[in-house]
């Protein structure tokens, strides 16, 4: 092709048609520079269209972590709600005296209980290693963001309590110590899928007169009451960030896949 426009230019140079020459030679300048944009478009086009390929994949990926972490949290929301009912009544039994029973031990013996969340973050840490501007949209970008690094580390840590002294199993578990014997005419057997099975001896609350009239006891259950509550309170704002951001990505996910 190339010696085929060389040779018709040198045919009008030999025949003396310098005026068709330049208007040749300037056309085939516009063609070139016209054959240059339309590549340059068509690599762009291909650019953008992985680019919007590759930001599905990670909008998906977001999406399907965060649907597991919320089931997650709901499930330990239903767990915390259940044990802040049994502990509130726990208290109200502590106070009116009530007889010894399973109940208040089942009660006080998951007043301690704790729910480690572990949130699923691989799909944002393979968006933090590709670069966090691979998402377009700045504003849902940076929810997500602060969903990952604010919101979702700061309840897997419990809101700082794990490690302070308000840590409800610290608070409660010396009193369990304390009160807790074993009731040797109750044996029971558990089975392990790696070993035979094994007697152990139900527990019962001892010497429980002194246990309604413990005023730190009483403390430390009001106050893990507390922590309980805004744990609960915490995990619930947590699971409404997630569905806005949830919300956010599948609109997005609509634009992209146009």
């Amino acid at each position: 092709m190339i010696k085929f426009f060389k040779k018709i230019r040198h045919n009008l140079l030999s025949e003396g048609k310098t005026g068709k020459y330049l208007k040749y030679a300037l056309g085939e300048i516009v063609l070139v520079v016209i054959g240059i944009l339309i590549a340059l478009q068509i690599n762009n086009w291909n650019e953008n269209r992985k680019t919007r390929k590759l930001e599905v994949q990670i909008y998906t990926e977001l999406k399907s972590d965060l649907l597991q972490t919320r089931n997650d949290i709901n499930e330990a929301i239903s767990k915390h709600k259940e044990i802040f009912k049994s502990s509130q009544q726990l208290i109200t039994d502590i106070y009116k005296k009530k007889s010894n029973s399973q109940t208040v031990y089942n009660s006080l013996t998951s007043s301690s209980a704790e729910f480690h969340i572990i949130p699923k973050t691989s799909a944002f840490e393979n968006l933090k290693n590709i670069g966090l501007n691979t998402l377009s949209n700045d504003s849902l970008r940076i929810d997500i963001t602060n969903l990952f690094q604010l919101n979702l580390k700061r309840l897997d840590d419990e809101l700082g309590m794990k490690q302070a002294d308000m840590n409800m199993t610290k608070l409660i578990q010396p009193f369990l110590f304390k009160y807790l014997t074993a009731d040797y005419s109750q044996p029971t057997k558990y089975g392990f899928i790696h070993s035979d099975s094994i007697t152990v001896y139900k527990l019962r609350i001892n010497n429980y007169d002194k246990f309604l009239n413990d005023n730190e006891l009483m403390k430390a259950l009001q106050l893990s009451l507390y922590n309980r509550g805004k744990i609960i309170d915490e995990e619930i704002e947590t699971v409404k960030e997630i569905d806005s951001v949830i919300y956010g990505i599948e609109e997005e996910l609509k634009k992209l896949k146009k």
